[in-house]
């Protein structure tokens, strides 16, 4: 009788263990599968040929490039311009392109490394070593004025505070930009903007591989700004790939997950 009972004790406490560790495996894989819907994510593409870029996006390559839609910065929810975003790679670039429905597209500022955030402008996010405290940003505005910088982010814990250093510029890095319409002057008529960009990846320092490898996966963000009018800021939107859940697109640790497909 005490033998059975200790046996029918030890049974007990080890199908009571059985079930906390099936308990604790179903939740973490709740936990991972939860966290890794928070964050979006994009096959990029190989281009079957040369890409031009005078910001046309009429290349073959083009075609077969997945396009994403940009949502409101902060809540994801849906913006009144259609606003979205394609991506390709090659041995030696990689390309990104945008297309944004405007009615009325300007542009004031025309010196490199102007400060293009305060007006209307695409932005590009790079964070290919994934560790969400230094990046690459680069914007360009209707009329292909540009600004690069290096970003430096204290991250999640410190808020997103950032400093970027302005005195950086990526050689070899190249922009076009299409306008139907005028683009430049405000209270003309347009219809939309499209621009197009090539990194040399021989310029992202920080990448483990240039180019990537098939499979490698790298962070980055990609959003617009709208401003309706010079002087109205009611009619502003701010558009991302992946929202960040606040006002700020300085926020790496949501940067959406690519991955380069050979």
């Amino acid at each position: 009788m005490y033998t059975h009972s200790i046996l029918r004790n030890l049974m007990f406490h080890l199908l009571k263990a059985c079930v906390f560790m099936l308990v604790g495996f179903i939740f973490n894989m709740t936990t991972e599968s939860s966290s890794a819907q928070d964050v979006k994510s994009y096959t990029i593409k190989r281009s079957a040929g040369q890409i031009t870029i005078d910001g046309k996006i009429d290349e073959s390559s083009w075609k077969n490039a997945a396009e994403a839609i940009l949502t409101e910065t902060n809540s994801g929810n849906a913006v009144p311009l259609k606003s979205t975003v394609k991506l390709l790679w090659d041995d030696e670039y990689l390309y990104v392109a945008f297309y944004c429905e405007d009615p009325d597209a300007w542009a004031t500022l025309e010196n490199f490394d102007d400060p293009l955030w305060g007006e209307e402008v695409v932005e590009v996010f790079i964070d290919p070593e994934d560790k969400e405290h230094t990046y690459y940003e680069f914007e360009v505005s209707p009329i292909n004025t540009v600004v690069d910088l290096f970003i430096l982010n204290a991250g999640q814990a410190n808020k997103g505070r950032f400093t970027g250093w302005k005195d950086w510029n990526m050689k070899g890095f190249k922009s076009g930009v299409y306008v139907e319409g005028d683009g430049k002057n405000e209270g003309t008529k347009d219809s939309y903007w499209t621009v197009e960009m090539a990194f040399p990846f021989n310029e992202i320092w920080t990448a483990a591989n240039r180019p990537p490898k098939d499979g490698e996966m790298w962070r980055m963000n990609f959003y617009r700004i709208e401003r309706g009018k010079s002087k109205d800021k009611n009619d502003d939107f701010y558009a991302a790939f992946n929202p960040t859940g606040r006002p700020s697109f300085h926020t790496p640790w949501q940067f959406g997950k690519f991955y380069f497909q050979k």
